[in-house]
């Protein structure tokens, strides 16, 4: 059997499970946020329970993918990555919760995004 070339060592499966573990961390922090804002029906309720229990559940998917990443993912690489977090976080809040979306937090969300492509880009090496 042949085998397919690689074109460089770069793999990709691992960073799929990287930002699929960033998507359920940036979930389960909106159904917390959501569980807690609706709690006009008291804490711990059947309903409460049941919601916090879903936020709990797919942040922990966060943290099962996140271990799995590591396995190949530097940690100097993987760690900068999740600053996504607040990109995911400042959009699912103004769409789920109707909160403001400010210049200033606009530049803080790019100026940590791009401190993040600084960390991430690998430079070339002289030679």
């Amino acid at each position: 059997m042949k085998s397919i070339p690689q074109v460089s060592n770069f793999k990709i499966i691992p960073y799929i499970i990287l930002f699929v573990s960033i998507l359920f961390s940036i979930s389960g922090q909106l159904l917390m946020k959501y569980t807690m804002s609706h709690t006009g029906e008291g804490l711990f309720t059947w309903e409460f329970l049941q919601k916090l229990a879903l936020a709990i559940t797919v942040y922990c998917l966060g943290i099962v993918n996140w271990i799995l990443a590591l396995r190949s993912v530097k940690l100097s690489i993987a760690y900068p990555l999740t600053s996504l977090n607040y990109v995911g976080i400042l959009f699912g809040s103004y769409y789920f919760f109707n909160e403001v979306i400010t210049l200033t937090r606009i530049a803080g969300v790019i100026t940590i995004f791009l401190g993040v492509l600084l960390v991430v880009i690998p430079l070339k090496k002289s030679t």
